[in-house]
């Protein structure tokens, strides 16, 4: 699938709806909003299965929401994927980069230790993001996160939440385990 496939089916797809909604919430600072949602966009990825070049090319485009959605869903579990965590623009972005990409690639631990106390909250909530993810489906991930929970800097309300969340489901798990 080339990209300009991917562009046809976004208007294929397109939401008006969606897309004002998401415009007047300010839940998007991107330009261009078609307004597919996630089982779209995984129907998509489907079709154009792993591509490397054209999640660099979806991730490029900036502007327009699903292109910076689909990227992650399209792109293969590569260690240089952790570089996006850095150009995150919205927390659904982050969302779906930790769950759909990050997660899978090698060294995931440590790339959400590396960015925990960034300085830009979206860099940080994208950390929390990915910790949250490795928790649910990796008993070495839930050893490890406790110490680096404890290291955490202050946090805005959002990531303050988020780790409250993940803390939450530590508890839950060794709960559970016992």
């Amino acid at each position: 699938m080339i990209l300009r496939d991917v562009k046809q089916r976004f208007f294929a797809f397109r939401n008006g709806l969606l897309a004002d909604m998401l415009r007047r919430q300010g839940a998007s600072n991107h330009r261009t909003i078609f307004g597919l949602n996630v089982p779209q966009l995984r129907e998509i990825a489907a079709q154009a299965g792993v591509d490397p070049e054209l999640a660099e090319l979806l991730w490029a485009d900036a502007d327009v929401r699903e292109s910076r959605l689909l990227a992650p869903m399209v792109s293969p579990p590569v260690a240089e994927a952790f570089s996006r965590m850095d150009q995150v623009q919205t927390a659904e972005e982050a969302d779906i980069l930790c769950h759909s990409l990050l997660r899978r690639c090698p060294g995931a631990l440590n790339a959400a230790e590396a960015r925990l106390n960034a300085p830009q909250p979206l860099v940080q909530y994208c950390a929390l993001r990915l910790l949250l993810n490795l928790a649910m489906n990796s008993a070495q991930a839930r050893a490890a996160i406790p110490a680096l929970l404890a290291e955490l800097k202050p946090l805005n309300s959002a990531n303050s939440g988020l780790a409250d969340r993940l803390r939450q489901l530590l508890a839950d798990y060794e709960e559970n385990a016992l």
